[in-house]
């Protein structure tokens, strides 16, 4: 084994390896293989046949026909026509008024208008437009003209405004399929459309200045997550024995829980879209320990007791129900809490967990007891554990249900907010282009998801330091958000407002950053209301970022009025000490509270 994996990955072709069974074969040895199965079979178009037998020849790898198609359509890079893609293309199509012949993109290929019609007559449908709902409304399928952009980006953390102004996001930004329900807005469209939602407005104007201040004479599409090589971000196996012991017995632990769960469900690659039925009490469970932490940061001791109290009580019926996202959701709260200092709440939740897996079961045998027994006694950094077995987790849920199942696609997003907590950057960005492919490829490009994605994309980058990616990732959100619904294009329009006053912030041009910052505040309140918590957030991150130009400009006061350019400082800030040199005190009191 070890000698075909060394043959293989220096890309000798010549040594051949004893003939396998098709399952024998690891997700690493398809990663090794994927390059090339995915130029032959669907950039060059050779047929599955063809690819089989030079693998075959040349690398001596025989998986069965089956595992080929299951492997490729959790790629997605199966070529089978679906009915929804060629119902979208009838759509476009007859709101175009397009002829039999344009041409459209589905996953990478041409179908034309004339095929779509073509596969429903096969079907005995002479008139697909009938099976249009609502008129010409959209199906959320992935199908463009070639004419269109065609770059596929990214999703993210926490946000940058915590909760959604729209009430379409939990607390912590997670959640599982089926365990939200969008919340019935309380707030209803402005009756008029705000000054602020003129396509091309204040945004567009900051975007280009930025590109200015950066040296840059455009923003780029983003690279598509398909071309990146994921591989390269992911951290080596520890050598650390002991460290390496837990990982191995956590992530057997779970890939036995999770085999059993899926089993149970019906859920695979053939059958990806099977619903969880989830109850959302896991999503419950995770944000209760995440105020229970919240509150003891602030000093809040009490309040941090009754949220633990309160998460606790859902243990016994997590441990009875099997949802998916428990045990994923763990993970997470193992990689943002351990080593902060107060592990004793995390390991009391953990004891708790293994004692109600042993009530309720009457054995230690079972994954959910193993795996919480395990995190308790890991005498090696616990988050480290968690961090490795979620990414061999993820890997697991691709194998078993496909790249695009929704319940792998909310791995992803819990686990990239897990890498940002971990301030794992390189690997988080390529995360979140995962997650924003797979959004783009089930649900669409145009929709909120993806908008939110890539606007914590931005938030990445940013923190990486990589300016001009942030940006990117800024313009692409706002280019997408554009037909959203009012309030959601609002929300990521001022979230977007944020990000690019934060770049400001980080070149040393804080006039800027409080301009663009006050825009958005602005608008939040137009959007939304003065008293609405969203506002008042926006409000929150304009005190911030006054509070620090105020004080970097009182600091320069104090230490010195000399007309030169001090080392480290830019003209531009050099101007503003001039500035704020000659405010009176209530000038700058005045800006301290951003009226």
């Amino acid at each position: 084994m070890e000698d075909l994996q060394n043959e293989q990955a220096s890309g000798d072709p010549k040594g051949k390896s004893t003939k396998r069974t098709a399952n024998s074969y690891s997700t690493e040895e398809w990663k090794i293989h994927r390059p090339t199965i995915t130029k032959m079979y669907f950039d060059e178009g050779r047929t599955l046949k063809e690819v089989r037998d030079y693998l075959e020849r040349e690398y001596g790898f025989t998986p069965s026909e089956r595992m080929y198609k299951s492997r490729l359509h959790s790629w997605g890079l199966d070529k089978k026509k679906k009915e929804h893609e060629m119902l979208e293309i009838v759509r476009q199509g007859e709101q175009e008024g397009a002829s039999k012949t344009k041409i459209y993109e589905i996953r990478g290929r041409a179908v034309s208008l004339a095929d779509a019609w073509h596969y429903f007559a096969r079907k005995g449908i002479k008139d697909p437009t009938t099976l249009l709902k609502d008129g010409l409304t959209r199906i959320n399928t992935n199908v463009s003209s070639p004419d269109e952009e065609d770059v596929r980006t990214p999703l993210s953390a926490n946000g940058d405004f915590g909760d959604s102004a729209t009430g379409f996001r939990s607390d912590t930004g997670y959640g599982f399929p089926g365990s939200h329900q969008p919340t019935a807005l309380s707030l209803k469209p402005p009756p008029h459309i705000p000054m602020f939602a003129k396509p091309t407005d204040f945004a567009e104007h900051t975007l280009v200045a930025l590109m200015g201040a950066l040296n840059i004479s455009e923003l780029k599409p983003l690279p598509a997550f398909r071309t990146l090589d994921v591989e390269s971000v992911v951290p080596p196996p520890t050598k650390v024995p002991r460290e390496a012991w837990y990982i191995q017995n956590v992530v057997k632990a779970l890939q036995q829980h999770y085999r059993e769960l899926f089993d149970a469900r019906g859920m695979s690659v053939a059958n990806p879209w099977t619903a969880s039925s989830e109850s959302g009490l896991a999503d419950q469970f995770h944000t209760h320990v995440y105020h229970g932490y919240s509150n003891l940061y602030n000093g809040s001791h009490d309040l941090a007791h009754q949220e633990f109290q309160t998460a606790s009580k859902m243990v016994p019926d997590l441990v009875q129900g099997h949802e998916v996202g428990f045990l994923i959701l763990l993970l997470d709260l193992i990689m943002r809490y351990d080593g902060n200092g107060n592990e004793q709440y995390l390991l009391q939740i953990l004891g708790y967990i293994a004692e109600c897996a042993r009530t309720f079961y009457n054995s230690e045998e079972k994954p959910v007891y193993k795996i919480a027994t395990l995190f308790r006694s890991c005498d090696t950094g616990r988050a480290d554990v968690a961090e490795a077995a979620t990414r061999k987790l993820l890997d697991f849920f691709e194998d078993s249900i496909g790249y695009f199942h929704q319940e792998t696609i909310a791995v992803v997003q819990i686990f990239g907010n897990g890498l940002i907590n971990r301030s794992r950057w390189a690997e988080a960005a390529v995360r979140f282009l995962q997650l924003v492919d797979a959004f783009e490829t089930t649900i669409g490009k145009c929709n909120y998801e993806v908008c939110y994605a890539l606007r914590s994309t931005s938030e990445v980058y940013f923190h990486n330091d990589q300016y001009v990616e942030a940006a990117q990732a800024l313009k692409m959100a706002l280019e997408r958000g554009r037909d959203l619904p009012i309030l959601q294009e609002r929300e990521i329009y001022v979230r977007c407002l944020r990000g690019m006053a934060e770049i400001w912030r980080k070149l040393g041009r804080q006039q800027e950053a409080i301009e663009t910052m006050q825009y958005g505040r602005d608008a939040t309140a137009e959007a939304f209301g003065s008293d609405h918590p969203f506002t008042e957030r926006a409000e929150m991150h304009l005190k911030s970022i006054v509070k620090g130009w105020v004080e970097v400009a009182r600091r320069r006061i104090i230490f010195g009025r000399q007309g030169r350019v001090r080392p480290g400082w830019s003209h531009e800030t050099q101007d503003l000490e001039r500035e704020v040199d000659d405010r009176r005190k209530d000038e700058i009191t005045k800006h301290t509270t951003g009226r």
